[in-house]
């Protein structure tokens, strides 16, 4: 069985909830249906196939697992019902497929008995129907198995999801956050595909040449659709910006967020002008040592220093020490207070009306928190950031722990809109 070494979380650390994401080509769905058509081979494992509609079988992924098995060369070992809608192994596993939108919380307890669910283009998934499914699988145990001499261990309730992004909002994205301890987000392109074929390869470069750029990036790079009208920097302006090469010239400014729950980072950039030249990111760490860490980070530069919280603490100690401080409160208020009514708000579209100008790191989690925080216009025409509780909830997503550090970074409190300090 071939893996993409991208893939291989789900054999070596499988979660309750497996999201699989990528671009066409990465071999998502044809290592998923591998891999059960290889459990069932060997035990009396019931899955559900299931996509959210399947007017018949053609719309499910039955002729993938099917082709699955003769290429597995197992066809003795399998009753391929085509007829009534199911695959059955000689150990007694099951496979059958679904519409989820066709059922209900009383129609869909008729699959209680079983043990995992796979959905298919788990990007058109309604939240009704994650939240119909979910709980219908209820067996909470794990089984090994032998692949290779190394032994496999899988959770009996597993969901595995396969997924090209549609938009950030998708409903998945909303209903499993990827700070979840159950869940475990796994990106897989064509790039990670080493069985890639040449002439898929000659169709995604006739794409990039010739596609709309944001339309290439969702089928090919995975990459959802932005909402531009909602955005504060477009998701090209910062890409743009991260494959920038410029001169590091000017002073040292450091940008800190730090962190407040257990689960977020404490985040710290480094720019010379304008160019990012360094990061530290932290976790579990008293705010004495965050001082001293950060200290040494800055080499004597500005800090610009999220002042919220337990950041106050770090602040304290960094006077103590002598360094240049700039102590910012997210909740405080803006300097231009006719154009903005929170510091926070101010910070963004400061970053935003820079982006042409600065280089940033290659970081796809950088690149995505910086590109995906909406804002809206309040009733006086000003505009306002939505808060970070609101960006995890919509977006599903962690605490935007590294684009807070970066709008301090390139943050100025003065009147005069400089970045050479």
């Amino acid at each position: 069985m071939q893996i993409p070494d991208a893939i291989l979380p789900l054999f070596e650390t499988p979660k309750t909830h497996n999201i699989i994401k990528g671009g066409r080509g990465g071999a998502k769905t044809r290592t998923v249906a591998a891999l059960i058509i290889w459990i069932m081979a060997r035990v009396p494992w019931r899955i559900i196939c299931a996509r959210e509609i399947q007017k018949s079988l053609k719309d499910s992924s039955f002729a993938v697992l099917r082709d699955e098995i003769y290429r597995q060369g197992q066809a003795k070992n399998f009753d391929i019902r085509e007829s009534k809608g199911e695959i059955i192994s000689s150990k007694g596993a099951r496979a059958v497929f679904i519409g989820l939108q066709q059922h209900t919380v009383d129609s869909i307890k008729s699959f209680e008995g079983f043990h995992a669910a796979w959905i298919e283009e788990a990007h058109s998934v309604s939240k009704k129907s994650l939240e119909v499914l979910i709980p219908t699988l209820r067996i909470d145990d794990s089984f090994g198995l032998d692949f290779g001499g190394v032994e496999f261990v899988f959770p009996l309730r597993m969901f595995i999801y396969t997924t090209n992004p549609y938009i950030w909002d998708d409903p998945i994205n909303l209903v499993l956050s990827d700070d979840r301890e159950d869940v475990q987000y796994i990106t897989v392109n064509y790039s990670d595909n080493p069985w890639f074929p040449k002439s898929l390869e000659k169709e995604r470069l006739q794409a990039e040449k010739h596609m709309d750029y944001n339309e290439y990036l969702r089928i090919w790079e995975g990459i959802p659709y932005e909402d531009a009208e909602k955005v504060v920097v477009s998701r090209s302006k910062v890409v743009d910006a991260s494959e920038r090469d410029i001169e590091a010239e000017g002073g040292i400014v450091v940008g800190a967020d730090i962190a407040r729950f257990g689960s977020d980072k404490t985040v710290f950039y480094k720019r010379i002008g304008l160019k990012v030249v360094g990061e530290m990111i932290l976790a579990k760490k008293d705010t004495q040592t965050v001082a001293k860490l950060l200290f040494d980070f800055a080499e004597g530069g500005k800090i610009i220093i999220d002042d919220t919280g337990v950041g106050g603490g770090v602040t304290d100690r960094l006077n103590e020490m002598g360094a240049n401080v700039v102590p910012i409160n997210f909740g405080g208020k803006a300097r231009e207070k006719k154009k903005y009514p929170d510091v926070i708000s101010e910070m963004w579209f400061n970053l935003a009306g820079m982006i042409d100008t600065i280089e940033l790191p290659k970081d796809d989690d950088l690149i995505a928190e910086l590109s995906n925080r909406y804002f809206k216009y309040t009733p006086d025409e000003r505009r306002k950031v939505e808060s970070k509780e609101d960006y995890k909830k919509r977006s599903g997503r962690k605490s935007p722990d590294k684009a807070d550090a970066m709008i301090l970074c390139f943050y100025n409190r003065t009147r005069e809109i400089s970045v050479l300090y």
